[in-house]
């Protein structure tokens, strides 16, 4: 029997769960010691790309991003509750956070229950690996129609997460190309580091996929010029 997921629907404002969500997260992300914002003002139709600082970055920077966001998320989140369970237990806590079966089997039961509403609660769009990856950009368009700036965490997480990222997956030149094809706008792509040790947020101004494209620059090419960028950040506000 196929899984059947949750759809995304634009919010109109913040959902009456996300109060009480607020208030806990508080209490596990603090708001950060710097935030070095080198952008000014981000505009509402645009494509922040983030590092996910360990599984502490999405919720941090739901929380203290200068601007609100839909995020992508794994698929497998808006799932069942036996689904989310599994993904948090074997993906990201095991795989990606290196932590032992047992403690990931504990965790996982224990936020399992309430990780749906938590994404979504910040605005969160399943993100697919496969060719339902279409949706994952129509749902994208969505909130960029309505002025929701999209959040994305395109780095190769698969060895686990890292200060210093290793690749960028195409997803966000994809989303860029769609949108330009529909309307002809370039979206402006804003690099970001976050990290959770240093209690430290950087924010760069905008790049743009279109223009590099008009350069020659492959799409492989993109994701690394784009990499660099948020690589770029760590190297020189973070790691000092």
């Amino acid at each position: 029997m196929k899984e059947k997921i949750m759809e995304f629907k634009v919010p109109s404002r913040r959902q009456p769960i996300y109060k009480p969500f607020k208030l806990i997260m508080k209490i596990f992300f603090k708001k950060p010691k710097q935030l070095i914002n080198l952008a000014g003002d981000i505009e509402d139709k645009s494509i922040i790309l983030s590092n996910h600082s360990a599984k502490s970055g999405p919720p941090a920077l739901d929380l203290y991003f200068p601007k609100k966001t839909a995020k992508w998320g794994a698929y497998e989140m808006f799932g069942n509750y036996r689904m989310r369970r599994k993904y948090l237990r074997d993906i990201l806590y095991i795989k990606k956070c290196g932590a032992s079966r047992f403690k990931a089997s504990i965790l996982s039961t224990i936020l399992a229950p309430f990780n749906r509403m938590m994404y979504k609660a910040i605005w969160a769009i399943p993100s697919f690996p496969d060719m339902r990856l279409l949706k994952t950009l129509r749902y994208s368009q969505m909130a960029l129609d309505a002025n929701i700036p999209v959040m994305i965490y395109p780095e190769n997480s698969n060895e686990g997460y890292k200060d210093v990222l290793t690749e960028f997956f195409p997803g966000f030149v994809m989303l860029s190309d769609k949108y330009y094809h529909i309307y002809g706008v370039d979206l402006p792509v804003y690099p970001v580091y976050y990290s959770i040790k240093k209690r430290i947020m950087v924010i760069d101004k905008p790049m743009y996929v279109q223009k590099l494209k008009e350069q020659g620059y492959t799409r492989e090419e993109i994701c690394k010029i784009f990499c660099d960028a948020v690589n770029n950040l760590y190297f020189t506000y973070v790691d000092v």
